[in-house]
C-alpha cells in the first residue's frame, strides 16, 4: 500500500502563498471538505511467478490487484475513482471517510497466445483521522494519523469476497516553509491481517513508504511540486506459499495545483516508476471543495 500523504494534505500545501498554517492543511473547525479524485495508471509487468500488484490512490488507500497466475507479460490500464469527505472536529483534529471503485483492463502475452481480462466494481470503504502534534514555528511541523479499511472487496475470477478491518495504515507528515518554498517529508506504514478468499487465506504485503517533496508557489494561485517516493514491500502469501517476494522501488513524482476560488481548487499529480520487471506510470486529478 500506501505514501503516505493523503490528498487533502497535498492539495492544501500546494498553496504556499505564505508560510503554511495549520488551518490550510486540516479542514477548518466545524466545516467539511469533499475531495474527488480520478486516477489512471498504466502498469506493465513481466513475471514467472504468481503475484499481486498494488496501486496506491492519492489519499493513501492501497488497492491490491491480482496478477495472472504463471509466466506472462501484462499491460494493464487501471482507473480508480475516490471520494473522500473530511470534517474538522477541532483546529488540530480532522476525521475523514473515503470510498473508491475501479475499472481494470489487462492484456496478457503468454506462450500460447494473447488473453484479455476486464474487471470493475467497488473496492473499499475507509475511515481515518489526522492530528496535529506540533504546529510550524522555528522548527518543522508534525502531523500524525491513522486509517483502516472497514470494508474491502476482492474479486478472483467471477467471485467476489468481502473482508472487514484487515488493512491498517499509520502515517506522519512534517513540513517547513521558506517562502515561497515548502519542504515536506511524509512517511507511512500499511499492514494487513490475514484475509479469507474462499477456502484460501491471503497475507498481503506490508508496505513502508517515504516521500520527500518540494512545493514552490509560482503565483498566489498556482503551485508546482516535485520529489520522489520510496516504497518497500514485504512478501505476499496465499496459504503460506509466497506468491510475491519482498522488494523496493523508487518513483518520481511531479504535480501542479490551481486555486479557482477560496473554496475550490484542483491538484494534478503524475508518478513515474520503472524497474526491470515493472513499469507503472500514473496520472491523477483531484477537485477539492470546502463547504
Amino acid at each position: 500500500m500506501r505514501v503516505i500523504l493523503f490528498v487533502g494534505l497535498l492539495c492544501s500545501i500546494l498553496f504556499a502563498q505564505k508560510p503554511v498554517r495549520i488551518d490550510e492543511i486540516l479542514t477548518q473547525t466545524k466545516s467539511f471538505r469533499l475531495d474527488t479524485t480520478l486516477s489512471y495508471a498504466n502498469i506493465q509487468s513481466s513475471s514467472n511467478l504468481s503475484a499481486s500488484q498494488t496501486f496506491q490512490t492519492q489519499n493513501g488507500d492501497v488497492v491490491t490487484v491480482p496478477v495472472f497466475m504463471g509466466a506472462s507479460k501484462s499491460n494493464r490500464d487501471y482507473l480508480n475513482m475516490d471520494l473522500t469527505l473530511r470534517y474538522g472536529m477541532t483546529k488540530d483534529i480532522e476525521i475523514f471517510a473515503s470510498v473508491n471503485g475501479y475499472s481494470s483492463d489487462t492484456k496478457y502475452t503468454l506462450p500460447q497466445g494473447l488473453q484479455n481480462s476486464s474487471d470493475k466494481g467497488f473496492s473499499a470503504l475507509s475511515i481515518g483521522a489526522t492530528y496535529q502534534v506540533k504546529p510550524e514555528d522555528e522548527t518543522p511541523s508534525l502531523l500524525i494519523g491513522a486509517s483502516t479499511q472497514i470494508l474491502e472487496k476482492s474479486k478472483i475470477g467471477e467471485k467476489s469476497y468481502t473482508n472487514h478491518f484487515k488493512n491498517y495504515r499509520l502515517y506522519a507528515t512534517s513540513f517547513y516553509s521558506v517562502d515561497p518554498v515548502v519542504f515536506l517529508l511524509s512517511a507511512s506504514y500499511s499492514f494487513n491481517r490475514t484475509k479469507k478468499i474462499g477456502a484460501s487465506k491471503r497475507d498481503d504485503a506490508d508496505i513502508l513508504t517515504l516521500s520527500p517533496q518540494v512545493y514552490f508557489a509560482v503565483n498566489p494561485y498556482t503551485s508546482l511540486n516535485w520529489g520522489v517516493k520510496y516504497s518497500y514491500f514485504g512478501k505476499t502469501k496465499i496459504d503460506s506459499s509466497v506468491i510475491g517476494n519482498s522488494g523496493s522501488n523508487l518513483a518520481f513524482v511531479t504535480g501542479v495545483s490551481y486555486e479557482f476560488s477560496a473554496k475550490t481548487f484542483i491538484n494534478i499529480n503524475t508518478e513515474f516508476l520503472n524497474t526491470n520487471s515493472l513499469s507503472q506510470n500514473s496520472f491523477s486529478l483531484t477537485v477539492s471543495h470546502k463547504f
